[in-house]
């Protein structure tokens, strides 16, 4: 930016120099264009000699005119007087160049008819030097502290001249008097230099804006990524820390299942029918929840990877809590818990993996932190718009700490059940990334020593994958 502004300053401080330094040649060209135009208007009107036109406000008699009929009335009444035309144009032109008082345009001679063409000293002395039609004159003067340019160049008489300057006994090729041209230097540059003042100040303010506009759109960009990145490093601690846990975790389940095989194959004999027994269930318990752990990290790998097809088909809550009931219900009977449904008969839309997923999950949950003896009720809800499912229990409730990180990657170390159930970590999670995927919400309420319950809602209209 401060580049940008010191290149606009040298660049309007050397085009000013530059203006300056040719300030006389810009001025002079300007005379001679003003001179070739009247010059070239006075020959093309010239050629009509003197015309009648009717007298007006714009155009009296001339009092310098020396002729029988100048004025003369017609068959209707009118008044009209001869007139120049060469030097009625001209007379007009001089009149529009001088309303900007910067340049000061007279015809002048030596022997006027008209006293106001009298030559002032400059002039007189510049037309002493006019001997041919080539000759010029361009001088810079100072009075008074104003610096003026002036111009003269010397009027030729023609033949078209001739029948309006009759009387005063000229011929062609003589030189009567001249066209002075006068320019107030200071008044003419500080005109120029407003005009480029005025279009560097149109391109400083416009690179101002881009490097305003680009300038905030870059720091706006580059907020983006810092926050992404600062995003991105954060889940890939909670990622180490996730990856850390489950690796303990798993560890479980798969020694408790070797020990358990090495026990039954080293003293299967020595073993009675209740002990075998005994470890046959721990080791199908183990297995089970090994299955679990692995099931669930493959569920949200695929999730996370995107490979996960959303495949929404009308759904029956009521049969698939049912079949997650029957999945269930060894669990629950080992803990003595008793299950309740409470859902009305409707169908909504959805992916039914993902749903059963949810519901599994949540029943899970509530069986693992439920006392012996526990109850669970499970209600399903809906109006015009969406259903709401709740699964409530009566267990241990989750302590105010850990509730606002409950749906946390790096927060979700596995707590320890009831009946010292063990687990991924990832149920929840899962839950949150399946409801949302449906356009759902998911919250809970619980009470430490009170239970929990935790609610989800899915759109009872057919939906498409949030992702």
């Amino acid at each position: 930016m401060i580049a940008w502004v010191l290149a606009i300053i040298f660049a309007f401080i050397v085009n000013l120099h530059i203006l300056r330094s040719h300030s006389e040649d810009l001025v002079l060209s300007r005379a001679e264009d003003y001179f070739n135009v009247m010059n070239a208007s006075k020959k093309r009107d010239a050629r009509f000699g003197f015309m009648y036109v009717p007298v007006s406000d714009d155009v009296q008699p001339s009092p310098y005119l020396e002729h029988l009929y100048r004025d003369i009335v017609t068959s209707r009444g009118d008044t009209v007087t001869l007139v120049n035309p060469a030097a009625n144009m001209n007379r007009k032109m001089i009149n529009f160049a001088n309303q900007y008082n910067i340049t000061v345009i007279r015809v002048t001679c030596s022997n006027p008819l008209n006293p106001d063409n009298l030559p002032d000293e400059w002039e007189a002395e510049a037309l002493k030097t006019l001997k041919n039609k080539d000759d010029r004159v361009f001088e810079k003067t100072e009075k008074d502290g104003v610096t003026t340019y002036r111009y003269m160049a010397p009027l030729v008489i023609e033949q078209s001249c001739i029948a309006c300057h009759a009387q005063q006994n000229l011929k062609i090729g003589d030189i009567n008097g001249g066209v002075s041209i006068s320019t107030e230097f200071n008044r003419s540059f500080d005109t120029l230099s407003e005009k480029l003042l005025i279009t560097y100040s149109l391109v400083f303010f416009a690179g101002v804006f881009l490097f305003m506009f680009f300038g905030i759109a870059y720091r706006k960009r580059k907020n983006e990524l810092e926050e992404k990145n600062q995003e991105l490093k954060h889940l890939n601690v909670a990622k180490d820390k996730f990856i850390s846990v489950m690796a303990h975790d798993l560890k479980t389940p798969a020694a408790n299942i070797k020990s358990l095989s090495e026990m039954l194959m080293n003293n299967f004999d020595e073993l009675g029918e209740e002990e075998r027994k005994n470890c046959v269930e721990m080791l199908v318990e183990s297995a089970t929840t090994h299955s679990i752990m692995l099931n669930s990290l493959l569920d949200m790998a695929r999730l996370r990877l995107g490979s996960k097809q959303f495949e929404p088909v009308k759904l029956d809550l009521r049969k698939i809590t049912n079949t997650v009931l029957e999945q269930t219900k060894l669990q629950a009977q080992q803990k003595q818990i008793r299950i309740v449904t409470r859902i009305e008969d409707f169908l909504t839309t959805g992916d039914k993996s993902m749903i059963t997923t949810v519901i599994r999950n949540l029943v899970v949950n509530s069986i693992k932190f439920s006392h012996k003896g526990g109850l669970i009720v499970i209600n399903a809800r809906g109006d015009e718009k969406e259903v709401t499912i709740s699964v409530a229990d009566n267990g241990v409730g989750i302590p105010d700490a850990k509730q606002p990180r409950i749906f946390k990657i790096d927060a979700n170390k596995s707590a320890i059940g009831t009946a010292n159930e063990t687990g991924t970590g990832l149920g929840l999670l899962l839950c949150k990334e399946y409801v949302e995927q449906h356009g759902g919400n998911i919250w809970f309420i619980s009470k430490e020593d009170k239970g929990t319950t935790f609610f989800f809602t899915l759109p009872i209209k057919s939906v498409e994958s949030k992702v």
